[in-house]
């Protein structure tokens, strides 16, 4: 018996030194990712430079809005450095990877996301994980109260990180990887053409100007960060990053958020937060991300908002390039079995589910339709499926083009949602979709990798998994 007890403990003891293993051993399976980046963004940061830099820190709001290129070329007195990278790493890690590495006379522009995670001292464990991966070096951004988290994270990472050198490196989607960047940092062209969004806007991600989303945490590290780069020789300003003018809620008022960022912020604003909100046909894939041209736009905006505050006059040219058109609504046939089981309410396009008929009844499974009335069905509100009490499985078509936070919180028997949608850019989702729900979300096996890595499910890589064969 003892010596059973001997090698159950020993077999325990292996589990931690094999994942140590797996997640520092093994050869790096992230770093051709849209994280991989940041160890060739902050190599760029450490170089030597023969003019002042202009620094350009924020999430991937900086990385899809700054043309450094052309930054460069209407402000030649600096050398641009875009140390944008993604926003579930957190503002947090790109002020502590940059701070030690300002020098005299260096620029820096704070351009955090107009969002409550962003402005916040949020650092994503997951995302820090997988970007170091490879570069582990990186891993001294986090302070000691991000320990926790960083060790609860590191099974999984190692892990996935096991699992993919078996299988291979994730699939990624063509502009969310490392090649997508040039030499300089900056994302190559011909990747974000065009508004991908359905309708031109994401409205799972909602634009505010509520002076509450500036936290104390926040306001705290800008200022702890804007004193030692006044120590370095260096200057601090605050920049809005360029934001879809349809996704600004209503009633939102931007001027008071600027009064309380001057009350709160020792950095000096630059520009406007009116000059950053921008039509929705300049944006990509979220209220955020500029396509090509957009980028453009708003990088002959930036550095005209940067020349008033030098005090420079010079005229500063506008981009020359016609804003692309919206794509049209695709049809999109599918199941309508389970049409009778939902009530609708006419939205632009086709209709929304707001609610359950009495047709649902007590049903453990239910399709959200394709279609009802002969006109597509696009989505769902918030609390449409209130009330499904019996409901086990939902299955979501190709057709549903966004998700509301707590969708699935009146499901109380949910365990799994079904995805059919193969391209996770075409399902926009917000930062809360699950808040009240333990569902597990199924997604098509071939698209596993690029929902667990793309910009706004991979905060969902946890409960995501995957299926093989169609559940229609």
């Amino acid at each position: 018996m003892k010596r059973y007890v001997i090698a159950a403990l020993a077999s325990l003891a292996l589990i931690p030194l094999t994942l140590l293993a797996w997640g520092f051993g093994l050869p790096s399976q992230y770093g051709e990712s849209f994280l991989g980046e940041l160890r060739e963004k902050y190599a760029l940061l450490c170089q030597p430079s023969e003019k002042p830099r202009l620094i350009l820190v924020g999430g991937s709001a900086v990385t899809f809005g700054v043309d450094g290129t052309l930054l460069e070329e209407l402000l030649p007195q600096y050398e641009v450095v875009n140390f944008g990278m993604y926003a579930a790493l957190g503002i947090r890690p790109m002020l502590d990877l940059s701070r030690e590495q300002l020098r005299q006379d260096d620029l820096v522009l704070l351009m955090p996301e107009q969002q409550e995670q962003s402005l916040s001292g949020y650092l994503g464990s997951e995302a820090l994980w997988q970007a170091a991966d490879g570069a582990f070096g990186l891993l001294f951004c986090a302070r000691w109260e991000d320990l926790g988290a960083l060790i609860g994270q590191f099974p999984r990472f190692a892990a996935s990180k096991a699992a993919y050198f078996v299988q291979g490196g994730p699939q990624l989607p063509e502009v969310y990887r490392k090649a997508s960047f040039d030499e300089t940092g900056n994302l190559r062209t011909g990747l974000c053409e065009a508004n991908t969004m359905p309708g031109g806007v994401d409205p799972t991600m909602p634009i505010s100007f509520d002076p509450g989303l500036l936290s104390e945490e926040f306001c705290t590290l800008v200022n702890e960060y804007t004193r030692q780069a006044e120590l370095a020789g260096a200057t601090v300003w605050y920049h809005f990053p360029p934001m879809n003018q349809a996704a600004v809620e209503s009633g939102s008022d931007p001027d008071v958020f600027c009064d309380r960022l001057r009350e709160t912020l020792d950095c000096e604003l630059a520009g406007s937060p009116h000059t950053s909100m921008m039509e929705a046909g300049w944006f990509y894939d979220t209220n955020f991300h500029l396509n090509e041209k957009g980028s453009q736009v708003f990088t002959c905006l930036l550095a005209r908002d940067i020349k008033a505050m030098l005090g420079d006059s010079s005229p500063t040219p506008e981009a020359a390039v016609e804003m692309p058109a919206l794509e049209q609504p695709q049809s999109v046939q599918g199941d309508d079995r389970d049409a009778n089981c939902f009530v609708y309410e006419a939205v632009s396009g086709g209709w929304q589910i707001t609610g359950l008929s009495e047709s649902a009844g007590e049903q453990q499974e239910l399709i959200l339709p394709a279609s009802w009335q002969g006109q597509l069905v696009t989505g769902l509100s918030a609390d449409a499926l209130n009330g499904a009490q019996a409901l086990k499985t939902l299955v979501i078509q190709q057709n549903i083009t966004a998700l509301p936070d707590g969708a699935f919180a009146g499901c109380p028997a949910l365990e799994t949602v079904v995805l059919l949608q193969t391209d996770p850019a075409a399902l926009l989702v917000g930062q809360n979709l699950l808040e009240g729900s333990s569902c597990t979300i199924a997604v098509p096996s071939e698209s596993y990798d690029r929902y667990c890595l793309s910009y706004n499910w991979s905060p969902y890589a946890g409960r995501l998994t995957r299926w093989e064969d169609s559940p229609l």
